[in-house]
This record gives C-alpha cells, structure tokens and sequence, in this order.
C-alpha cells in the first residue's frame, strides 16, 4: 500500500499543471525569470523584436488562454495588449510590473503621455523585481522561499550594477555625458545617471522623425563635438546612418533599447544589456573630450 501512495503522489505531481507565465517582452521575460527561475515564461515579443511596433499573432491568443499569470510593463507600452488579453478570454490576474514608479512625463506628437521605457534606471528595476516577487508568491505561495531567495539574490545583483554604473560615469564632465540614439529609449537611464540623451524619434518608433527634428540634431551633434552615435537592436539603421553620413560621425556598436538580444550575442540578458550599453557609451562620451 505504501509503495501504491508514493506512486501515485509522484505521477500527480507529474501530471500537476505548471505554472505557465507570459510576460509581453523580452527584458520583461527575463526579469521575471530571475525570481522564477524554473517557471515556464513565454515572452509575446522576442528578442531584437520592436514591441511598439508589434502585431499580435494568433498563437499568442492561445499563449495567454492557457497561462496561468500575466506580466505586463505598463505605462502605455503594450498598446495592443488589452485588445489580446480580450481575445483570449483569459480572466487571470495581470501584474502591472511598473507599479510604484514615478513615470517620466513627455509629449508625442504634441499628446502628453508616459514613458514606458523604467527598466534603463536600474533603481526602478529593483521595482520590477518586488513586483514580480509579490505576484509569484500570492499564485504559489508554497514555494515563497524559493522566489524570495532568488528575489535576493537578484537585487543584490541589480544594487552592484547600479553602483557599477554611477563609479564608470563619476569622472565625466555634463559636457561629455551626451548620447545620440534611434529613439527616446533611454529617458530614465538618463535622468539616474546624468546623461543627456537626442535622438531623431520620440518615445515610440511607430513615427518617422521630422525633417526639423534630423536639422537640428544634426546641428546639435556638430556642436556638441560627439563622435560617435547609436543604432538600437531594434531600430531601423537608415536613420542613424543618415546623421552619421552628415556629420562625420561614427556608428558605433549596436545597443540594447526594449528588447534583449539572441543568446549569442551581447545584450542576451538584463544585467548583459545593461553592461553592454555603459561600455559602450562611456567610450562614445570620452571621445568628445579627446576631440
């Protein structure tokens, strides 16, 4: 009879249904992968993929029917979301990752608006992460340990980063800390850490940029002395390669924005994608004073 039970508690928790979690984006995927470790997370939009510009298919109706919990960024970023969770008739908890933050305020076309892109301050990724934290620990309660050990690990992660990032920037003078990327994606990256950002589109990539916005940006990397400017991994190179061919200017390495890169290759995670991009920038920003 023993030998019965065990057998038995072993094939249910085999057949036991996984937690399964959609998250809608790439960094989002593996931000709440870090606190799940072993849950299944399926990310609505891959890696090197424009989320703006994102149009759901019908497998991702079927992803989130079948899901278990839903994590989203927020802030206006997944304009398609609500539409999709419609669809799929799912009726589960939806976990605003970007709950408790402070959004940056911009205007679009002339329209006010938030920017989604909290996840460039490291200190709001800590954010993301208590978020997570709570949502995977109300749907499983039994495995709380597990999630907060994983939590705190992560965070101390996320606290090394940041302190990485401000010791790399300290030395720079305001007139060094000058970037120019695709699109306004780096806003709360810059507000942290003291960086000014230009960049020929806004907030979203659905827009093409004005022929005043390419005027004066290209008067403004002239005057600035930057040499080197940015393509994002998921942006059209055309435009930067546009202000490059006027200014003199160099392309330099690709950098990571609102999705992470392939497994092969640089910004394949968070905390990558964050090195990646400091790297990179701090050695755009010191050529300005060797020019």
């Amino acid at each position: 009879m023993r030998a019965f039970w065990l057998v038995f508690l072993f094939t249910a928790s085999v057949l036991a249904d996984p937690i399964k979690i959609i998250t809608t984006f790439s960094i989002l995927g593996n931000l709440v992968s870090s606190v799940g470790r072993d849950k299944v997370v399926i990310s609505i939009v891959g890696p090197n993929s424009d989320t703006h510009l994102y149009e759901p298919k019908p497998k991702d109706v079927k992803e989130i029917a079948n899901s278990s919990l839903v994590f989203v960024n927020g802030l206006g970023f997944e304009g398609w979301m609500d539409r999709l969770i419609e669809s799929s008739g799912y009726k589960g908890k939806i976990v605003t990752t970007t709950a408790g933050i402070s959004p940056r305020m911009l205007s679009e076309d002339g329209h006010p608006g938030e920017d989604p892109h909290a996840w460039h301050d490291v200190t709001y990724a800590q954010l993301y992460i208590q978020n997570i934290l709570k949502a995977l620990v109300e749907i499983d309660p039994e495995n709380k340990a597990f999630y907060e050990k994983n939590a705190k690990e992560y965070l101390k992660e996320l606290q090394d980063l940041h302190a990485w990032i401000v010791d790399e920037f300290k030395t720079l003078t305001p007139a060094q800390k000058k970037i120019i990327t695709a699109h306004d994606a780096f806003g709360y990256f810059g507000a942290r850490y003291g960086v000014e950002f230009l960049a020929p589109q806004g907030i979203s990539t659905t827009a093409e940029p004005t022929v005043q916005a390419m005027v004066t940006l290209i008067q403004e990397i002239k005057k600035l002395g930057i040499q080197t400017i940015f393509v994002e991994n998921i942006a059209n190179p055309t435009v930067i390669k546009q202000l490059a061919e006027e200014t003199g200017a160099k392309v330099g390495e690709v950098v990571y924005s609102d999705a992470l890169s392939n497994a092969d290759e640089p910004g394949h995670s968070y905390l990558a994608l964050m090195r990646h991009n400091v790297i990179a920038f701090k050695k755009a920003m010191d050529e300005i004073s060797i020019k």
